[in-house]
């Protein structure tokens, strides 16, 4: 189940449309920088093109050596810096889950240890094959009736799949320490709507493609081929539906436009084709007080694929969705299946991870927390926490003293902001309290078992927030993941213990690339609380623009600059950046590297070249070796329509031709590409 929390700065696709064993950290095949152990990674001056010109290609310059050295694994669908680090961790990870099937010695590692071991064997999935499958299956087949769909639905949410629309807990947006039910888009199982409604090529061929895919999954359930092609039909006319209601991945970025507090009555009377009531009593959930409903129109939608569609295109909808939830821990048959259309035909990714691969991701996505503890443990010291602490808090001074020089703020707006910024909570590593799993039962042997019960577990750990007083330390991403983001209803910037290793944090290395790359990265999260979703939200995380109409219309005339210059960056053959839909990142990535420039120049450091470099000239390499990546083009195609991040190259050269500061450092004139004639700047 995607929970739609803040999105990391480099985690970039839904849940949901990920391949199921692509979870916590991206997968890779191995580490290949020249120099680089197998068990560390490190800020690698063997990566820069001396031969490129900084001034003309900055991205080039700093990663043309890593850009030849590493070529995308055939496991994967791009390749970057820091899916090495997730690689890494994956390793380490591993090495974790071994030692809990070899010597467990707690309950936790027991039941990583058991899960684990289910999961990685592959003998006994094959022949269990769909025997424990079926008395789900039948179930479906035995839908009479909008009360049976609404019961079964309740059972697949519960399972992790998205099947319809999504249930979950969240803060009220104008009552930050309220948590109420959100009820919200879903369904879908292509990247985005525009790949169900668009007549461009690219979409057409993948529909195509999901079509065939779909036949395929039902024919390995058994159906024969004519029953499977009529299926498939029916899910297609299904989903089509539904994206034809759902808003765009540039219409999500406004907040409020998926925000609209209902009762149940007023739901019941938007929808009425849907039992919700009886839908929430098979979740145990009584709404008796407001919830969101996100998107009106979606749940429109809903009620007339309900009230029109016969009960046996819903029974072939949810027998599909089903599989797919249940595909982690299915035959290889269905694994396989899965991977050649969502990875090989979408994301052009040459061969399937190893079972061991896929089970380390399952495990940490069902037991994430007690894995993380494991590897906090072993992994990142206090002292690391201590020192990011303080790196963190000299990018919050150079934001405080930003916003007092900011020539676009009036005074009331000015003192709103540094309120905010002083509210400001940073966690770092891991959450302050660690999950219970004590009532979630592993058993060895049972891996589909095992899934479904700690998705189920994780379900209704979402629905009891409802209600209940905020956690405000709560992580919403797993610790031993590679991520860091900002939380506007919590008012939270967060890094995990993941993220927090070399290269991204080394305590090993000078300020200079501390702060061009971590640094960087912070102010990037910090000044997320203040762009154009950020501005809606007070220090208390309460929903309340506290932004003037002027102050407003000179962001967005700052914003409107960068508008133009990403999107007239190339992606692949005609598509080029989307700047509207990743305007927040680009403003954050420009932003977070200017305060955390300010951040390292404000304090005393060493003038010395380090391997024939200056520190402020090591800076910017910092920044740029963070965002190396070599991509297939049909991955650069995907994330082109539904990432709110631009290309590496372009979150490398975008940032800084708009920086003086690196034309002084690296010596650049006007005229220069790295040198923008009108450059963009909030921050």
């Amino acid at each position: 189940m995607h929970w739609p929390r803040p999105v990391p700065s480099y985690n970039e696709w839904p849940m949901k449309l990920q391949p199921f064993w692509i979870v916590v950290t991206t997968l890779a095949a191995s580490l290949c920088c020249r120099g680089q152990s197998t068990d560390t990674l490190r800020f690698d001056i063997g990566a820069v093109d001396r031969s490129a010109d900084p001034c003309q290609d900055f991205y080039q310059y700093a990663c043309g050596g890593w850009l030849k050295r590493n070529a995308i694994p055939p496991d994967q669908s791009y390749w970057a810096v820091f899916q090495q680090m997730r690689d890494l961790n994956q390793k380490r990870v591993a090495a974790i889950l071994d030692h809990a099937v070899q010597e467990p010695q707690s309950a936790n590692q027991q039941r990583v240890g058991d899960y684990y071991s289910s999961c990685r064997d592959e003998q006994g999935l094959e022949k269990q094959d769909l025997t424990a499958l079926r008395p789900e299956l039948d179930k479906i087949t035995s839908i009479q009736n909008s009360g049976d769909l609404a019961n079964e639905l309740a059972r697949l949410h519960g399972f992790g799949a998205d099947a319809l629309f999504g249930v979950y807990a969240d803060q009220k947006l104008e009552d930050s320490s309220q948590v109420i039910a959100y009820l919200d888009q879903s369904g879908l199982n292509l990247p985005e709507p525009g790949y169900y409604t668009s007549d461009e090529p690219e979409s057409v061929k993948a529909r195509a493609g999901y079509r065939t895919h779909l036949e395929k999954v039902f024919e390995l359930a058994g159906d024969s081929p004519a029953d499977a092609k009529a299926e498939a039909e029916a899910v297609l006319k299904i989903e089509g539906m539904l994206a034809q209601a759902e808003l765009t991945p540039v219409e999500r970025r406004d907040r409020k436009l998926w925000y609209h507090e209902m009762t149940l009555a007023q739901l019941q009377e938007l929808a009425p084709a849907f039992p919700w009531k009886v839908y929430f009593s098979a979740i145990k959930l009584n709404p008796d007080a407001t919830l969101n409903v996100a998107e009106p129109k979606y749940m429109q939608a809903v009620n007339a694929v309900v009230a029109t569609l016969p009960v046996d295109s819903w029974r072939q909808y949810l027998r599909w969705e089903l599989l797919r939830a249940a595909t982690p821990a299915l035959p290889e048959r269905f694994r396989e299946a899965e991977f050649d259309f969502y990875d090989r035909t979408l994301r052009g990714v040459k061969s399937e991870p190893s079972r061991e691969k896929q089970c380390t991701e399952l495990t940490s996505r069902d037991l994430g927390e007690a894995v993380g503890q494991e590897y906090v443990g072993r992994y990142f010291p206090a002292s690391s926490k201590a020192q990011v602490l303080e790196m963190a808090e000299r990018v919050r001074t150079a934001l405080r003293a930003d916003m007092q020089q900011a020539s676009w703020m009036s005074p009331a707006t000015r003192k709103e902001a540094v309120r905010k910024l002083d509210l400001v909570h940073i966690m770092i590593g891991y959450p302050e309290r660690w999950r219970d799993y004590l009532q979630l039962t592993i058993k060895r042997g049972d891996a589909l078992g095992n899934s479904f019960r700690a998705q189920e577990f994780e379900f209704q750990r979402q629905l009891k927030k409802i209600g209940q007083p905020v956690d405000q330390g709560e992580f919403y991403e797993l610790p031993q993941s590679v991520s860091g983001y900002h939380d506007n209803p919590l008012n939270v910037v967060v890094f995990t213990a993941g993220i927090l290793q070399p290269p991204f944090f080394d305590p090993q290395m000078d300020d200079a690339i501390g702060f061009g790359l971590a640094g960087a990265v912070m102010g990037h999260e910090l000044s997320h609380a203040f762009d154009d979703n950020g501005h809606l939200f007070d220090g208390e995380g309460n929903m309340r623009n506290w932004w003037t109409p002027d102050d407003a219309a000179h962001y967005n005339e700052r914003a409107a600059c960068f508008v133009r210059q990403y999107s007239a960056y190339p992606v692949v053959d005609d598509v080029k950046v989307n700047g509207q839909l990743t305007l927040g990142e680009n403003i954050a990535d420009n932003g977070g590297l200017q305060l955390a420039h300010m951040a390292f120049a404000s304090h005393p450091h060493s003038s010395d070249e380090i391997d024939g470099y200056t520190p402020e000239q090591r800076f910017f390499l910092g920044w740029a070796q963070w965002r190396c990546m070599n991509i297939t083009d049909q991955r650069a195609r995907e994330l082109a329509r539904n990432d709110a991040h631009s290309p590496g190259k372009y979150r490398v050269n975008g940032v800084v031709s708009n920086m003086a500061a690196f034309a002084q450092a690296y010596k650049c004139k006007k005229g220069d590409k790295m040198v923008n004639a009108e450059p963009c700047r909030v921050w």
